[in-house]
Order: C-alpha cells, then structure tokens, then sequence
C-alpha cells in the first residue's frame, strides 16, 4: 500500500503540468544556470568510512560505511542513500544501526522542489526493531549561487510505523509527524565546503512528542575523486520508546569519502 501512494505521487508530479509550470517558472533563471550541467542524466556514487566516538544510549568508539547513490537530471533526480554502523567490545556487539532510503525529486534545481521518500531504520540499543517512514513535501531554495552557496527549506508531511523489540511491553506506534528541514551548504573555496542540516519533528496528534536533530558536515577534497570528511549529528527524542533509552544521542565521524 505504501508502495501505491508513493507510486501515485510521483506519476502526479511529473505529469501534472500547472504544477510543473508553477516550479519551472518560479525558477527559470535557476534552470537555465544548471541546465548546460544537468540536461542529461547524471550518474553519482560515493561511499565513505569512518571512524567515530558516541555517547549517549551507547559509549564507544567504532566504524561506520555509507552509501549514496544519485541520477540526476534538470527534471528529476532518484536518490538512494544507506548507513550501517557496527561496534564491538571484547567480542560482544554493542551497537547496530541501519538507515536506508529512496527519494524521487522534481524539478531538483527550481526555486519549489516536491519530493517523496521512504526510509527504513533499525536500532536494537535504542529498542526500534523496525521503523518504517513515508514523507511527501517540498524543498524552498531562497539564496543560491551556483557552486558556492545553496540555502533552503524543506517541509514535509510524515507517517511512520515503529516496532519495537520484544522485551519493550509497548504495542507498536503509527505517527503523523510534520518535518521542517532547513539546509545550508557554504562553499568556501573550491574543494572545501560546510553543510549544515537541522530537523524539527512534531507529532501532529501530540506536540510533546517530537524529534530534533541536527547534521554538520565539514568536508575537504583531497584529490579528485575522493574527499576528507569531519561531521558530527545530534539528536533529541523527547519520547523514546522506554525510559531506559536516553533521550539524547551524539554522534562524531571523520572519515575518508570516494565518489565515482
């Protein structure tokens, strides 16, 4: 069912035509800026490793991977995106995280963006055996200037579905949640660039039940294909699933990133 309604919305999007003349024409300068370097579809990966030191629910110091995969053109951009973080201690598992996602945009480089994604997430530390997450809604761009600033806004709706481990004596928990995202990428020079995210997600039923967190990522490139990456993520889960769970999590990464 899930896969339906994100199916419907992304054949609305891209056959609807006063929507496409909406975002197409509150950002034609934009449009044609990019249009010579994303007329044709654009195939990026890139995959990164790191190490890093976290406290909250869990103090170690481990590794992680990511994934982002991205074709890309000035009408539409598929994205998939995957992190895996794995920790052990004295030959004992102390940490597993899986987060995986896929997101349609349309109309990526306009001033009004729609957008749908589904995500998957799993952490036994934290009790979430599975979390599964749909959003629908679109990203603003107010200030952009090509290759050295890119500030916006996203907002959207969320329905997520969250089940817990066995020994959490809570009935699983469906959400309608609202999700406001400003971003902010500053280029410095070049090969050295800052992006900033934070997130704000209230449950629309229960506004004391809400979730912030923040990405910082500082990378530099190194060589032309790969990048050296220092970023640190933050969150606060004001209602997790039991008391044991810490309400704040931290997170430290530096690592080395390769595109292709």
């Amino acid at each position: 069912m899930r896969s339906i309604i994100i199916c419907t919305f992304i054949v609305f999007f891209s056959s609807n035509p006063l929507f496409a003349q909406i975002s197409g024409s509150t950002s034609a300068k934009n449009i044609m800026t990019n249009s010579n370097r994303a007329s044709k579809a654009k195939l990026t990966a890139r995959m990164t490793i790191d190490g890093y030191h976290q406290s909250g629910n869990i103090e170690r110091t481990n590794a992680s991977g990511t994934v982002l995969v991205s074709a890309i053109d000035s009408i539409k951009e598929f994205s998939f995106n995957s992190k895996y973080i794995y920790g052990e201690y004295n030959k004992t598992v102390n940490h597993k995280e899986y987060l995986a996602g896929i997101q349609y945009d349309h109309h990526p480089f306009s001033t009004i963006s729609p957008f749908v994604r589904f995500e998957f997430y799993k952490n036994e530390f934290r009790k979430i055996n599975a979390r599964y997450a749909n959003l629908i809604g679109f990203k603003y761009r107010y200030f952009f200037k090509p290759e050295k600033i890119d500030y916006s806004i996203s907002t959207a709706f969320l329905y997520d579905v969250e089940r817990y481990e066995r020994d959490v004596e809570l009935p699983n928990k469906e959400r309608f949640r609202v999700s406001v995202r400003p971003k902010f990428k500053h280029h410095f020079s070049e090969n050295i660039y800052l992006i900033a995210e934070l997130y704000y997600k209230p449950n629309l039923l229960s506004f004391d039940d809400y979730i912030v967190c923040g990405n910082l990522n500082f990378n530099v490139r190194i060589f032309k294909r790969s990048l050296l990456r220092l970023s640190y993520e933050h969150e606060y889960n004001n209602k997790p699933a039991t008391n044991m769970v810490k309400k704040t999590d931290a997170l430290l990464l530096a690592g080395l990133g390769i595109e292709f």
